[in-house]
């Protein structure tokens, strides 16, 4: 086992541990009763544009590279 392997080892288990720590507190009254929350149950992108966007961002970069630009 090189040093590489024992500092990533142990950084990925300090934060697992850091996570699960923090993953058991609960957010406020004040933090979750807002007026102004984010509706995540409404769609702001429907599954088209979605597919259309990524298709057009494919081209750019397939044009890019096509006309040399690494």
């Amino acid at each position: 086992m090189d040093l590489n392997t024992i500092f990533f080892g142990g950084l990925a288990l300090v934060s697992l541990a850091a996570f699960f720590y923090l993953g058991k507190f609960k957010a406020s009254k004040a933090q979750t009763e807002r007026d102004d929350r984010i509706t995540w149950s409404k769609r702001s992108f429907s599954f088209r544009s979605c597919l259309t966007i990524a298709l057009g961002i494919f081209l750019i970069f397939f044009f890019l590279s096509y006309l040399g630009y690494n």
